[in-house]
């Protein structure tokens, strides 16, 4: 079978974070199930008040929220933004599976790390599932857990159109039957999907791309997908769902000394995040190490598309939540400012909130008549993912030379740029 050999430094990198992480039982179940149990929890908090993608320092409303009434909302927010995660999860699943089986030997690492990384997502999906129930039943609503995941074109900011025409069922229909066509072709016939994507818009391009890094790698021989780059595009697009996931992650429960959380959900975060902390790893240095051993033409195609995931992510990335509600407002979805609103639309399901019932639309309205001075402000937390987003991904850019289009992106670019040389991070500032 002609498989990929890679680097002997990076399975001994990933062994050693496998035997880390490993070192404690690392599975989500269990905590799930004791959260199910238990239901919302007091008066705890199952989120840094910054992470809440919402306005709460600037809006008279949310600041009248008793400590219980914060519980509830905060563990809307958890389950919502998990709930994102376990979607995004369920496409790496099918793409993991399918790099696993076409680039690299069967057996071919101590730990066969890269072919059970499915088992610990299946694990995830389930428990955060579980969560999200346990949420839905405190609250009395029935909601589903199918949503757009990171891969579905929320990586950036998405049309209200595009949005609602997502589906995430399987269907296989003529476009994707010609990229299907064009891959079995061969290298010499990456371009015309490019072309394809570029005469048919976003929602098209981000479906195609979809297509090729899951179901297109499941029918392709091991020969074409090795010959097409697609391992490698399949584990650097799934570097930047990790750079978005690490980030809402890591500051979920920033401060702990200064807040008193939900132990359970501490523990499932954390659980998490030491888990994910080698999926991390596999999808930057293997992703790179494919791309390294891909054809001219592959990485060619590798680099158009990452060039143009990385330009939507920093777009959708350096916005303020005011300019984010601007977007809203006209049409054009943020997946944070989404997830935010559902989570209070839910919240105020619950009967402890009865003294709560707002209109959202009007809310939305009054914050966007706030001062202007606010609508250039961020805080500490979003310095701090600013900071880290701009960290990796300069790596990312570096690694394949980027050369992203400045003019298109705009103050958004001077954003990132400031934020990568941010030394000491701020109360709150404001950016250009």
């Amino acid at each position: 079978m002609n498989t990929v050999k890679i680097d002997n430094r990076i399975p001994k990198i990933q062994n050693k974070l496998f035997e880390q992480a490993h070192t404690h039982p690392l599975e989500l179940k269990t905590v799930a199930i004791a959260m199910s149990k238990q239901g919302i929890k007091g008066e705890k908090l199952y989120s840094h008040p910054g992470m809440l993608p919402l306005p709460v320092p600037i809006c008279e409303y949310l600041l009248s929220f008793s400590a219980r009434q914060m519980s509830i909302l905060s563990a809307t927010f958890f389950a919502n933004l998990y709930k994102y995660v376990a979607n995004s999860e369920y496409q790496s699943l099918i793409s993991n599976m399918s790099v696993a089986e076409k680039v690299f030997a069967a057996y071919s690492d101590e730990f066969m790390i890269l072919h059970q990384e499915t088992n610990e997502e299946m694990d995830h999906i389930w428990s955060f599932r579980t969560v999200y129930s346990m949420v839905c039943r405190e609250i009395g609503i029935q909601s589903s857990f199918d949503e757009p995941g990171f891969f579905y074109g929320s990586v950036g900011a998405i049309p209200q159109s595009d949005f609602e025409s997502f589906d995430t069922r399987f269907t296989f229909d003529e476009d994707l039957n010609e990229t299907l066509l064009n891959l079995q072709k061969g290298k010499s016939f990456l371009k015309k999907i490019v072309e394809q994507t570029q005469q048919r818009g976003r929602n098209f391009t981000y479906r195609t791309l979809r297509f090729m890094i899951g179901d297109a790698m499941r029918m392709l021989p091991a020969e074409k997908v090795q010959e097409n780059g697609l391992g490698s595009l399949t584990l650097l697009y799934r570097y930047m769902a990790n750079v978005e996931l690490k980030k809402s992650e890591a500051y979920l429960f920033d401060s702990p000394e200064k807040f008193d959380y939900e132990p359970l959900a501490f523990e499932l975060n954390q659980g998490h995040l030491t888990d994910e902390a080698r999926h991390y790893t596999t999808s930057f240095d293997l992703g790179v190490e494919l791309y390294r051993a891909a054809p001219q033409e592959a990485q060619d195609f590798i680099r158009y598309f990452m060039q143009l995931i990385v330009e939507d992510y920093i777009s959708a990335s350096f916005t303020t939540y005011l300019e984010k509600l601007d977007l809203t407002v006209q049409g054009i979805m943020l997946t944070d400012i989404r997830i935010g609103l559902n989570s209070l639309s839910m919240s105020l399901h619950h009967p402890d909130l009865a003294d709560k019932q707002v209109d959202i639309n009007q809310l939305v309205h009054s914050w966007r008549q706030l001062s202007s001075k606010w609508r250039n402000i961020i805080g500490y937390i979003e310095q701090k993912s600013w900071q880290y987003k701009s960290q990796q991904l300069e790596r990312l850019i570096k690694e394949l030379g980027l050369e992203l289009n400045t003019s298109k992106l705009g103050n958004r670019y001077e954003r990132y740029k400031d934020a990568l040389a941010i030394k000491e991070i701020q109360k709150v500032v404001e950016v250009a």
